[in-house]
Parts: structure tokens; C-alpha cells; sequence
């Protein structure tokens, strides 16, 4: 890592990670974990919850986690192996061209998940500051500070991504088990959980689709973080405690606090009961460290399409349009755009997993760099699994609603990418030893 400003800002995010900059599975758990703990988590708890009842959902949940765990090794092995940043080490994948279109929908993915979680924590605390305290912020002004706020440690990097989520995450944990605690001495929360949902019932497929199609994105980008990991054995612990056991833990718990409380929202739940002055900093805390991630990663692929600009200033202009994404509104004009994003970044983690598989020496780093403009197979099949996705994505949601796969685009453009190129390259093997015998 080429640090700036005495060790302070990560510098070239291009280059390959070196020995002194590995880190151990305790950092990627923390920030796995801290990623995960965030305002958008507890609304999937309340759709969950209000989609199924809550004794049901323990099984798909750990099913589904299980996947996103797993799924989250193989994609962040890769990373570990090639010590570079996901939009880099993907010109082996889809050539240098095909590697730089993938960083900019990276790009406009991320900073458009950044000024979304900015709005949502803007107007969360606009709203609480007025109803639980009498006093009037205009939001454009909550947005810019909230956005600087966040701003800051993605802005210095990876260490201080680390660090701010091992201090959090902690807290977090353990205020947010606060109000099931108290809930067990004002309701009958046996009889709340065991009661039928309030809309029509999910199956456990359903389920198991929406949470592991959630994290598609998040997994495809999963090297980002993981280049740094020391050992096979930190690749294994990391995802395993973050995203195998805390992970579900979270989800059950938002899901139950959304039955007990009524609400999916992480303010309502806190005032509701009545922890309206710890709900303003967990709201803060649980957007800083989930959302500086966006941003650091954003800066990477930024880094991947103009490499000669220290990354620290990419990640101040990334933050820049991010926060006026933010303050424009982006949330009820944008989220239909970034699930088709999701579907076309979805593919990329099966593309270069398989590939990886196939070609390991090809990824590691006494590898020779790739100099095609574009690989031709695993671009086709890129663009051929994306629009299997929004092909499968509702016509309400944006897509084309053709036919139905697993109930999740995301979850379809992945597989469709995986099995595909899987086909393809044995194939053309197959094809080329007949071929040399005949």
C-alpha cells in the first residue's frame, strides 16, 4: 500500500497488496459485520417479518446466509489471491476494455447506494430531531454534514475502514439487542413471534432468494477487502463469523424486533421503546460503517479507470457527487436503476470465479498482465446472463418480465453467468482435444 500524508491516506489502489499490509480475519469480520448493520437491514427484517411468521423464517434464513458466507470465500479467495481490487484484477477476466466498463457500473452502483443510505439518514434524522426534540435542521443541511461525516474514513482508506468498524461494531451489537430485552418485560413476545404474518406468506425459497440476491453486489466486490487477508485459514474465519452466524443473527433480530414493534423502521423500533436519544447515534453509526465501504470501493474502481490520481482524491470527488446524489433526491428516482445495475454486476462474480477455477496461475501474481481489449467468451456470456436477469425482473420493478427463474434477477443473472461460461470453456476444451486427435 503506498501510503500519503504520513501514513495516514491509502494511496495507489492499483497496485498489489504487499506483506506488510496483510490483515487478519478480524478485520474482515468487523467490517463484514459493520456493513451489514444498517438502516436498509431492519426494513428487510420487517418485510420478512411481516411476509412470514417468525418461527418460520430461522431455517431459510441460516440456509441463506450459508450461501452468501459461502458464495463470499470463493469470490474473496480469488481477491486474497490476486491482491488487487476487484476492478483491476477483472482485466484477466474480461480484458482491460471489458475490466473498465465493469468499474464504471461499479462506480454508478455504489455512489448511487451511497447518496441513498445519506438521503435515508438525512431524513431519519430530520424526522427525529423534530418529533422527539422540537427542533427544525433543514435536510440539505443534515446531508452535507452526515456526507462529510461518512465521507471521512472512506476517504483515508482501508485502515481506517477497519479500525472505525472494530470500535462500532461492538456498540452496535449491543445496543441494538436493547429493545428486545426490554420487550420481554411489556409484551408477550412468545405469542407476537408465534403469530401468522400480516401479508401474504413467503415460502422458504422466497426467502432464501431475497436475502442471498441482496447481497450480490456485495459479494462480487467482496475482494476488495479480502486482497488484504493473510491466510486461507483468515479467508475461511472471516466470512464464517460475519456473514455465517452474525449475519442471520442480525436478520432474526430485525426481523423479530419488526413483530414485536409493528414497524420495520430502525427509528420507529428505538422510540417506540423509548430509546429515542440512543437511536439518533446508532443511526449515525450504523450509516457511517456500512456506508464508507461504498464509497471506498467506488474510489477503487475509480483508481482502476484514472490510475495516475491518488486515491484519496477520487474518493473526495466520489464523495462529492455522492452527497449531491443525496441532496437531488436520489432515492425515489433511482433505486429501479440500480437493481438493473445489481443484475449486470451480479454475473461478474461467477464470470471470475469460474474463470479462476479454470485458470488459477492466470490471477496470481508472477502472472503475465492481460493485454486483450476484451476477452470475447466471458464478455458474451456477461452480456448474455444480464439480460436473462432482466429478463426474469418484474415489468413493475423496470425489466422485461418474461418468464420466472428463482423468484430473484439478481440470483438468475448469476447462476445463468456461472453455469454458462462453466459450459462453454469445457466445451471448447472438449472440442479442442478432438480436435488434436483427429
Amino acid at each position: 500500500m503506498n501510503d500519503a500524508g504520513d501514513g495516514l491516506l491509502e494511496g495507489n489502489a492499483t497496485q498489489r497488496v504487499g506483506s506488510s499490509d496483510f490483515r487478519p480475519w478480524t478485520f474482515f469480520a468487523a467490517i463484514q459485520i459493520g456493513t451489514a448493520i444498517c438502516v436498509p437491514m431492519f426494513a428487510l427484517g420487517g418485510d420478512l417479518g411481516s411476509h412470514s411468521r417468525f418461527l418460520d423464517l430461522p431455517l431459510p434464513v441460516l440456509v441463506a446466509s450459508s450461501i452468501v458466507a459461502l458464495m463470499s470465500m470463493a469470490t474473496g479467495y480469488v481477491g486474497m489471491t490476486a491482491r488487487l481490487p476487484t476492478s483491476v484484477f477483472t482485466r484477466t477476466t474480461f480484458g482491460v476494455a471489458g475490466a473498465k466498463l465493469l468499474a464504471a457500473v461499479l462506480i454508478l452502483t455504489l455512489l448511487g447506494w451511497f447518496g441513498i443510505q445519506i438521503e435515508m439518514l438525512a431524513r431519519a434524522v430530520v424526522g427525529l430531531l423534530a418529533s422527539q426534540f422540537g427542533i427544525s435542521v433543514p435536510l440539505t443541511v443534515v446531508i452535507v454534514a452526515s456526507g462529510l461525516l461518512v465521507s471521512t474514513t472512506g476517504i483515508i482508506g482501508v485502515k481506517a475502514l477497519g479500525k472505525l468498524a472494530t470500535i462500532t461494531v461492538p456498540f452496535l451489537l449491543a445496543v441494538i439487542t436493547v429493545p428486545l430485552w426490554l420487550a420481554f418485560g411489556r409484551f408477550d413476545v412468545a405469542e407476537r413471534l408465534a403469530a401468522p404474518p400480516s401479508l401474504p406468506a413467503y415460502d422458504a425459497g422466497t426467502i432464501i432468494s431475497i436475502i442471498a440476491g441482496g447481497y450480490m453486489t456485495g459479494i462480487a466486490v467482496t475482494p476488495d477487502v479480502s486482497r488484504f487477508l493473510a491466510t486461507r485459514r483468515d479467508m475461511v474465519l472471516g466470512p464464517v463469523v460475519a456473514l455465517g452466524i452474525v449475519l442471520p443473527f442480525l436478520i432474526l433480530l430485525s426481523a423479530s424486533l419488526a413483530v414485536i414493534y409493528g414497524t420495520g423502521d430502525l427509528i420507529g423500533i428505538m422510540t417506540r421503546a423509548g430509546l429515542a436519544a440512543p437511536a439518533l447515534a446508532i443511526l449515525i453509526l450504523a450509516t457511517w460503517s456500512s456506508n464508507d465501504k461504498n464509497l471506498y470501493e467506488s474510489a477503487l474502481s475509480l483508481s482502476a479507470l484514472v490510475p495516475g490520481i491518488p486515491r484519496w482524491i477520487l474518493a473526495t470527488g466520489a464523495a462529492t457527487v455522492g452527497i449531491a446524489f443525496a441532496a437531488m433526491g436520489i432515492f425515489g428516482h433511482f433505486i429501479a436503476f440500480l437493481v438493473m445495475l445489481g443484475i449486470v454486476i451480479a454475473p461478474v462474480a461467477g464470470l471470475y470465479t469460474v474463470d479462476f477455477v479454470l485458470r488459477p496461475d492466470r490471477y496470481a501474481p508472477s502472472a503475465e498482465p492481460e493485454t486483450r481489449a476484451v476477452r470475447p467468451l466471458p464478455f458474451a456470456i456477461w452480456a448474455l446472463a444480464s439480460l436473462i436477469g432482466w429478463s426474469t425482473l418484474p415489468a413493475s420493478g423496470g425489466g422485461l418480465g418474461l418468464f420466472a427463474l428463482t423468484g430473484v434477477s439478481t440470483l438468475d443473472a448469476l447462476g445463468a453467468a456461472t453455469g454458462f461460461y462453466a459450459l462453454a470453456t469445457f466445451g471448447h476444451r472438449s472440442l479442442a482435444r478432438r480436435t488434436a486427435a483427429a
